[in-house]
């Protein structure tokens, strides 16, 4: 799929303010909103749109402990333990990684007992090793916005 000025225009509306309506964002770029549903489609077909999201002050809803963990596994076991590692209760994001250690991935608990728990239970079971984990102190910025061009 080609990412025209449209639908680049789109995508930056949409990042900015993804709970807008078709209506709304046609206004926005002066098109048709019948336009705009069609392209919003495509490109959610595509996967260029993932998804929709709240970004949730941790805190605020309980999850006192947030944390940023970096481990090794091995290379042709990386796949597999992504896709088990998205299954484990807390973790929000999952990323592989360059450098030593190639996968990093984001928790979220309660507290640090239940991080414990869950790293030791159901995450080192998976083939993780050599795990850092450090412990966010303050999330300052969460969520940006990228102008695309």
């Amino acid at each position: 799929m080609k990412i025209d000025k449209m639908n680049k225009k789109i995508l930056n509306i949409l990042q900015r303010n993804g709970r807008m309506t078709y209506k709304e964002v046609a206004k926005k770029i002066d098109r048709a909103q019948s336009t705009v549903r069609d392209r919003i489609g495509i490109m959610e077909e595509d996967g260029v749109i993932k998804g929709y999201t709240v970004v949730i002050n941790k805190k605020k809803a309980g999850l006192d402990c947030y944390a940023i963990i970096q481990c090794k596994v091995d290379p042709s076991g990386l796949d597999e333990v992504t896709r088990r590692l998205q299954r484990v209760e807390n973790v929000m994001q999952v990323y592989h990684t360059s450098g030593d250690r190639n996968l990093t991935f984001m928790m979220a608990t309660c507290d640090y007992d239940e991080m414990k728990r869950i790293l030791s239970d159901k995450v080192a079971p998976l083939g993780i090793r050599d795990v850092e984990t450090k412990i966010v102190m303050d999330s300052v910025r969460e969520m940006a916005f990228t102008d695309i061009m």
